[in-house]
């Protein structure tokens, strides 16, 4: 078992459909920010990383998140590769294998771009500048962290969204065996809830509050965690449920 999610894994991350997400991470990042450099020292280390993060990645970052692994089961199952590997490995092992390797991929194909923009403002710019307004808040209802502080919980849900995600394109791919399917649904969730929620004044609970709690008001860390668990329950027992009923 050990072996075998340790070779999922290096497939996973170590691969074109990793760099390719890397890439579209990182054009999305620069295309956003290269428009404000010309005001980078007045915002600071922060609000420009505050800037890059909330800009076309955080749009693009449920599609990102899928494009490493999430498609993998479709392939395997629709060329025969995954009966292949359960002749030589348990029906639960696989499942671990695939489910561990590609959160893994969907977190990291949005943190290292995040990483790369915090070495990049932190080691430019002013950590902190004059501003009447103070340093934003993580969550509107607490005190505002510190700025590095900030970032770093900012990266370590952007790990956490990478992953939900990923495993919500990997319960489509075994739902639909259809590999497209794993990217574009994923991304319609993203959109669709996103706009039903703000229409019913519900803005609290819509998808981009997971990438960043501060988008709305009324956002806690109650309803940010309970939207992850929400997510996380529905996607896996899509993923367990019907792996089972197409794979016996």
């Amino acid at each position: 078992m050990r072996r075998y999610l340790v070779f999922e894994i290096k497939r996973s991350i170590f691969s074109y459909p990793f760099l390719i997400g890397w890439l579209i991470a990182m054009a999305g990042i620069a295309a956003w920010t290269l428009p404000k450099l010309q005001f980078a020292s007045e915002m600071g280390a922060l609000r420009l990383f505050l800037w890059l993060h909330d800009g076309y990645i955080s749009l693009l970052a449920p599609v990102i998140a899928t494009i490493p692994f999430a498609q993998s089961y479709a392939i395997e199952r629709n060329s025969g590769f995954s009966r292949f590997v359960m002749q030589r490995l348990s029906l639960a092992r696989y499942q671990t294998a695939k489910l561990v390797s590609n959160a893994l991929a969907g977190g990291l194909v949005l943190v290292i771009p995040l990483v790369s923009a915090l070495i990049w403002v932190t080691a430019k710019y002013p950590m902190t500048v004059p501003d009447p307004n103070g340093n934003p808040p993580f969550f509107q209802n607490l005190d505002p962290p510190d700025p590095l502080v900030h970032m770093g919980l900012l990266i370590g849900l952007g790990f956490l969204f990478g992953a939900t995600y990923a495993t919500v394109g990997l319960a489509t791919s075994v739902l639909f065996r259809n590999p497209y399917y794993a990217n574009v649904i994923p991304f319609a969730i993203y959109i669709i809830f996103g706009f039903l929620f703000g229409l019913f004044g519900l803005g609290y609970l819509e998808p981009s509050v997971m990438w960043r709690p501060s988008n709305n008001t009324f956002a806690t860390p109650a309803t940010v965690a309970l939207q992850y668990l929400v997510v996380w329950s529905i996607s896996l027992f899509v993923y367990i449920r019907f792996f089972r009923a197409k794979e016996e």
